[in-house]
C-alpha cells in the first residue's frame, strides 16, 4: 500500500524528456498509483492510435513493504510488475535481473533492472508500440514502522529499447534518471 507522504523523489529529466501532461494518469504497479515525473513523449506515426503511451516515463510512490519481505525483494517484484503495466495490452513478457547499488552517487539504494518483449501493439494496432523495452526501479528505505515493515521510496522507469515507430530511448536515461533522484524539498 502507498505511504502517507505526498511525493517520494524529484528527478532532473535526460534531454528530450519533458514534465507529464497535465492530468496524465498515475503508472499503476500492483494497485499503487505512481505519480509521473517525467516522460519521453510518444511517437506519432501511420495509422498508430492518437494518444499512444509515451516511449518512457518516469514514476515515484511511497511504498509500505511488509516485514519478512527485503527491499531487494520488493525492488524485483516492482520492477516485473512496472514493465507489465507499462506495456499492458501489448502481451509484454519480463525477465528481472538481479538487485544492485544505486547508479551515480555512492547513496543508499537498491537498483533492479528488467527487460521486456511485446508484440509490437497499441491498442490492437501492430507495429505502433515498442518491441523492446527496459525497466528500472531503485528502492530507497526511509522509515521502518514498529511492525516491522518498512516505508520505502520508489522510482519506477519505464523506456522502449528497440523496435516499433520512432527512436529507442537511450538506456543510460533509466541509470541517469535513477541517479538524479533526490528526496523532494
Amino acid at each position: 500500500a502507498p505511504a502517507a507522504e505526498p511525493a517520494a523523489f524529484a528527478v532532473t529529466p535526460p534531454p528530450g524528456w519533458t514534465a507529464p501532461t497535465d492530468g496524465a494518469p498515475a503508472l499503476d504497479v500492483f494497485g499503487v498509483p505512481f505519480a509521473r515525473l517525467a516522460e519521453a513523449p510518444p511517437f506519432a506515426a501511420g495509422d498508430c492510435p492518437v494518444g499512444a503511451a509515451p516511449r518512457g516515463v518516469a514514476a515515484a510512490a511511497l511504498v509500505a513493504v511488509p516485514a519478512g519481505t527485503t527491499v531487494e525483494q520488493a525492488a524485483q517484484a516492482f520492477a516485473r510488475g512496472a514493465g507489465e503495466s507499462a506495456y499492458a495490452g501489448s502481451a509484454p513478457q519480463v525477465a528481472v535481473g538481479p538487485p544492485g547499488p544505486r547508479p551515480g552517487s555512492g547513496e543508499p539504494g537498491t537498483w533492479v533492472e528488467a527487460t521486456v518483449r511485446t508484440d509490437g501493439t497499441a491498442s490492437g494496432a501492430g507495429g505502433c508500440r515498442a518491441t523492446d523495452g527496459a525497466v528500472g526501479v531503485l528502492a530507497v528505505p526511509r522509515t521502518q514502522a514498529r511492525d516491522g515493515s518498512v516505508g520505502v521510496a520508489m522510482l519506477v522507469v519505464a523506456a522502449d529499447a528497440g523496435g516499433g515507430p520512432g527512436d529507442a530511448v537511450p538506456r543510460s536515461a533509466l541509470t541517469d534518471l535513477a541517479a538524479s533522484a533526490v528526496r523532494p524539498d
